[in-house]
Order: structure tokens, then C-alpha cells, then sequence
């Protein structure tokens, strides 16, 4: 099991009695590593990350904003985030082109249902894959361009 640091939650080693990044004493904490509460925010975070691309229904370009900060912000704390994070980012992307070219479409009036089923499965995939993340299971969005790896 991976260990945690319980003051910054950067990645420890099995033997580390303080924290190369804070410098946190570990002994002193009285944290027990076992419980899995520093699991449970590497968890959190991922998920956050998949449902940060719902900011693009309030924000232009937000699919891609909102993931795009909490990677660039979490991605160093653990792997599990850093591709959680790569993931939603690419899928804010590929949203954020296949959004474009449906609203195009459907100001000819010829996409409107389209951009409604895009819509929908933008919600289920997102929302599926925040759950998934919670779970602690790595989660890979369908028919996504992966441009950042």
C-alpha cells in the first residue's frame, strides 16, 4: 500500500520517517497509515478531476479549465491522480471539439439532436468515471482523442 504524507499528501516511501516534501515527522503524527484516509483523498481528488469538466456547462472552454488546474495543481501527489487528471483533461478536450463542431451543426438546425445526446453522454461518462475514481478503479473514457500523455 502506498504511504501518504498526512500534512501534504505527497507520495512517501515505505521507511520514511519524515517527509521530503514538508518535512512532516511521521512518528509524530499519530496517523495510522492503515486506514486508508490518505487513500480516501487520492480518491476524492481523481474524482473531483472527472467532475471538474462540468465546469464547461457554466464556463466556455470549462472542460478542459477545470481539469486542466486540478492535474497541473495534484498531479505530483500520486499517480492514481495524475492519470485520473490526464484522463478528464483529454476528455475536456475531445468534449470541448465535438461540442464545437455539434453547436455548429446545430445552428443549421441539422445537429440540435445531436448536440442534445452529446450532452447526455457528456454527463454519464463524467459522472461514471467520478464514481469509478472514488472506487479507487482507473476509469477510460470512450471515443477520447488522447492528446496529453
Amino acid at each position: 500500500m502506498d504511504r501518504t504524507c498526512p500534512a501534504c499528501s505527497a507520495r512517501l516511501d515505505q521507511q520514511a520517517t519524515s517527509c521530503p516534501n514538508c518535512g512532516a515527522d511521521l512518528a509524530a503524527s499519530g496517523i495510522d497509515q492503515s486506514t486508508g484516509a490518505a487513500g480516501e483523498a487520492v480518491r476524492n481528488t481523481a474524482a473531483v478531476a472527472h467532475l471538474s469538466t462540468f465546469a464547461g456547462l457554466v464556463i466556455p472552454f470549462g472542460s478542459v479549465i477545470g481539469p486542466l488546474a486540478v492535474w497541473l495543481t495534484r498531479r505530483h501527489r500520486d499517480p492514481f491522480i495524475d492519470q485520473a487528471g490526464r484522463e478528464a483533461l483529454n476528455f475536456g478536450i475531445s468534449i470541448a471539439i465535438y461540442g464545437s463542431v455539434l453547436l455548429v451543426a446545430a445552428l443549421m438546425l441539422v445537429g440540435i439532436p445531436l448536440l442534445m445526446v452529446g450532452v447526455v453522454a457528456w454527463v454519464v461518462l463524467a459522472s461514471l468515471a467520478a464514481v469509478k475514481a472514488s472506487q479507487g478503479q482507473a476509469y477510460r473514457y470512450p471515443l477520447t482523442l488522447r492528446l496529453v500523455r
